[in-house]
């Protein structure tokens, strides 16, 4: 690791790694910093990194690193360097990645149900699928991770707390969805609401690699089912098993926690059955339409086909021992027709045929699986069959305890008690508790019999609750979900508010006896929670239970439709923030790259997220605009975007976005958004030279065709600055900018365009660097040379990003005069903005370059640096 005593003063704000610290430099590397800054690089791989870049193939001079180093991705941040056009590199990594980062203890939530410490995730985030959120039309999904980051902080680390307790501690560039977008942690406030996600699942805890299923196990299964080996339908079986490598299966398989899901599904809204005639399996799913697309999408990751989603009318009539029912609903379903599926859920455990006429226990193996497997089965199970949350009747503020129902014959309900049994032997390893079991008498029978109903309720306290719901959840089953969510929360609050009055009514009985009278003691106490009749009635000692809510407290319905304005029915819901304290943190700080169009994970239950510069001159000063400034930081939030995954104003076409991708600015000129002047003051006048559209994926396409004018989210604004300094006068002149002066600043780039550009040239270099025989001290520097038909294809792609970012920041430019205008045109004059420059500061160009006298042509890699 490199050290200050590695570094050579070469001036009083240069430091000099020299070429001769590693064997595998070409040239030295060179940091501009003051003592500061340089012990501040320091602390993380920044330098390590700008090191290594001085290992690329044709670099020529130094390895350049601006004063604002720090960490990045491959490339450390305000790093610059030049390679030879004719025999060097180029690397995406050295266009841009930004990271905003986490503490080591971060809890980060997985794809199925369990959490690690982001920490901890350094040897197994290549494999790792994370929770994470559609934004736009909100809906929890899941994304496998691109790049994994540990550096020391660079920023401020912060400790935010939420009314409901959740605490989450990252540097203030960390961004945090709200109801405004993503939005860093530095700039939010005590009182601001966030989104977070109340299911908090289990820890994870690793598998190991028992079999479960083997190809004994098959063919005994196939073998009691009366299926011979005939047209070696057994060697089919298991060879379609062995190929989607469901066989042999083992605790630890990667297809194991899907099928704990699916089979906890067919203990419930599930079914099995052989055919009479020819012993085909069929295994069918029952349920609303969403539920069953989420089942088909698990199935499908198994490579199992299952089929399209049928609806029917069913009539339906019950015989009760109240009384006689009939009823006609829309039934949904679909199956899988296939013999080899269904006889590996049979070995795992799954009853065939009426679940109502059989004995069957829950899976044996489940027993000594990690706690995140049962949960799984549970999940699906209660997705199926557990009652959703609601109120009790006629107690809008009280939830109901859950009920989980078996229905069986007669000479089967003892195998029934005992299932229930042990699923409330695994509810107690979640800390949920339930009640003795029950039974009644059904329904009789059309062959005579009676059918009885066992029940397993579950206690109805708010800690038992809080633990059923956001430990183990509901999957399968997207409204049970949503609301167990919003019911975690609202007995979080609800717990607060008792527990709060009940201090209040301990502590009005101190005053009391300390001599206080009432008017003394409301003075103290009374809040929105806590009114003078409240402090009366402790106070003449006229309260022998536990305070109930107060009137003016919400009800459990009306929390839930406050709670998730915006966010639909995704599980998320808003949370008011209560500390924000930034404090002394030693150590380092992790982030993620997701593979996911909206770019977030959940970390501690909050949903947080993972370009260039344009300057825009009034001619106003800052008095002339200060009585108008609310008004205008209104109009311009109201015509400008921003936030992950939002989309603009403008919805182009595919002919529209391949013209952006290949003429840039002009674009805009043509439809009216930009002047002459504008491009003018571009660089590159806003377009790049050998923008080709046909290099840029159809996903980045997709991605940009509706977020041309939007700024996006984390450290990206737009925002009203006054001129405070001038250093040069001559170049402020020349620029007509004077103290005091009112000016726009915007800070984006090519959104989700540009970051997949980046992301599929990173992935498709992964084999070219193998192919030119390119030895690198980092994987994350991939690259390929400059003129090899992958690097050219890179920067004809990488050329049509920035072009996408010339417009969209001129597109945004033009959106900021039309709020200007709205609200300052009559009251001020100079209100008009005009372009001082628009520079990017993450871009790979082919410039000529003097280097030791000589005009040479070189790719210039800036990352955070102009």
């Amino acid at each position: 690791m490199i050290t200050r005593k590695d570094l050579k003063q070469i001036s009083p704000y240069l430091y000099e790694v020299p070429q001769s610290y590693r064997e595998d430099m070409r040239v030295p590397a060179r940091i501009y910093a003051d003592e500061t800054l340089l012990t501040a690089a320091l602390q993380d791989r920044a330098i390590e990194q700008l090191i290594n870049t001085a290992t690329l193939p044709g670099i020529v001079s130094y390895a350049l690193a601006m004063p604002d180093i720090h960490q990045g991705y491959g490339f450390s941040i305000g790093g610059v360097v030049a390679t030879r056009e004719d025999d060097g590199v180029i690397s995406p990594g050295g266009v841009g990645y930004d990271i905003n980062c986490l503490t080591a203890d971060s809890q980060i939530l997985h794809e199925h149900g369990y959490t690690t410490q982001i920490g901890d995730m350094n040897e197994v985030w290549a494999n790792a699928s994370v929770a994470c959120f559609q934004l736009d039309a909100p809906r929890k999904q899941a994304s496998v991770l691109q790049r994994y980051f540990a550096y020391r902080p660079q920023k401020p680390v912060v400790k935010l707390v939420t009314e409901s307790g959740k605490t989450l501690q990252a540097t203030t560039d960390h961004p945090f969805w709200t109801k405004d977008g993503m939005i860093p942690l530095g700039r939010l406030r005590v009182g601001d609401q966030v989104a977070i996600l109340p299911f908090e699942g289990v820890p994870y805890e690793a598998p190991d690699a028992t079999v479960l299923v083997d190809e004994t196990d098959i063919r005994e299964v196939l073998g009691s089912l009366g299926k011979g080996d005939a047209g070696n339908a057994i060697g089919q079986t298991v060879t379609y098993l062995k190929r989607r490598d469901l066989l042999p299966l083992h605790l630890d398989s990667a297809a194991t926690p899907y099928l704990c899901k699916i089979l906890g599904y067919v203990f419930g809204d599930g079914s099995i059955h052989f055919e009479q005639k020819g012993g085909k399996g069929i295994v069918s799913f029952y349920g609303k339409p969403e539920d069953l697309e989420d089942i088909r999408e698990d199935l499908q990751r198994l490579g199992v086909t299952p089929s399209r989603i049928y609806e029917r009318e069913r009539r339906h009539q019950i015989s009760t021992t109240y009384d006689d029912y009939q009823f006609q609903r829309t039934e949904t379903w679909f199956k899988v027709s296939s013999t080899s599926f269904a006889a590996l859920l049979v070995c795992l455990g799954a009853p065939v045929g009426k679940k109502s006429e059989q004995d069957y226990g829950a899976p044996r193996w489940l027993e000594g699986a990690p706690l995140w497997h049962k949960r799984l089965f549970l999940a699906a199970f209660f997705g199926a069959e557990l009652t959703s949350p609601q109120t009790v009747t006629g107690h809008a503020y009280n939830l109901a305890a859950p009920a989980l129902s078996q229905n069986k014959r007669a000479a089967n309900v003892q195998s029934g008690r005992l299932f229930l049994e042990q699923i409330a032997g695994w509810l107690q390893q979640f800390g949920v508790l339930s009640r003795p079991i029950t039974m009644r008498e059904e329904q009789i029978n059309a062959d005579g019999s009676q059918s009885l109903r066992l029940r397993l309720l579950l206690q109805a306290d708010s800690d038992n609750l809080i633990r059923l719901w956001s430990e183990i959840g509901y999957e399968y089953n997207r409204n049970r979900r949503y609301r167990a969510a919003v019911a975690v929360q609202y007995l979080l609050h609800k717990v607060r508010h008792i527990t709060w009055r009940q201090t209040a009514a301990q502590q009005t009985a101190a005053m009391a006896e300390a001599g206080l009278g009432i008017g003394e003691i409301a003075t103290q106490l009374v809040d929105s929670e806590v009114n003078r009749r409240f402090v009366e009635r402790s106070f003449y000692g006229d309260r022998a239970t536990t305070p109930r809510v107060a009137q003016n407290f919400p009800t459990f319905d009306q929390f839930l439709e406050k709670a998730t304005v915006g966010l639909g029915e995704s599980g998320m819901v808003w949370d008011r923030i209560t500390i924000l304290e930034e404090f002394d943190y030693d150590g380092f700080v992790y982030d993620f790259t997701v593979d996911h169009p909206h770019h977030n994970f959940v970390a501690n239950g909050f949903v947080v997220s993972n370009c260039g510069v344009r300057l825009l001159a009034s001619g106003m000063e800052e008095g002339e605009v200060k009585p108008y400034i609310s008004d205008l930081a209104t109009s311009l939030y109201q015509h400008i975007p921003s936030g992950v995954g939002v989309g603009g104003f403008l919805k182009v076409s595919d002919r529209e976005i391949e013209e952006v991708l290949e003429t840039g600015a002009k674009w805009a000129l043509r439809k009216g958004m930009a002047r002459k002047e504008d491009l003018a003051h571009t660089e590159e006048q806003g377009t790049m030279p050998g923008a080709l559209a046909d290099k840029v994926s159809a996903r980045a396409k997709k991605r940009g065709r509706g977020q041309i004018g939007t700024l996006g989210a984390g450290n990206h604004f737009a925002e009203i600055d006054v001129v405070d300094e001038i250093f040069d006068e001559d170049i402020a002149r020349a620029f007509g900018l004077f103290p005091g002066q009112v000016v726009l600043q915007i800070h984006c780039g090519s959104r989700g365009l540009g970051h997949q550009v980046c992301t599929d040239y990173v992935q498709r270099f992964q084999g070219v660097v193998h192919k030119y025989g390119i030895v690198l001290p980092d994987r994350q520097l991939v690259c390929a040379p400059i003129q090899s038909p992958e690097g050219q294809d890179y920067i004809a792609a990488m050329a049509a990003a920035a072009n996408y970012a010339w417009t969209n920041r001129q597109v945004l430019a033009h959106q900021a005069r039309e709020a200007f205008e709205e609200v300052l045109a009559g009251r001020v004059r100079g209100y008009d903005l005009r372009m001082v420059y628009d520079i990017a500061h993450n871009m790979a160009k082919l410039e000529t370059h003097e280097i030791d006298g000589e005009a040479v042509r070189v790719c210039v890699h800036r990352k955070g640096a102009t």
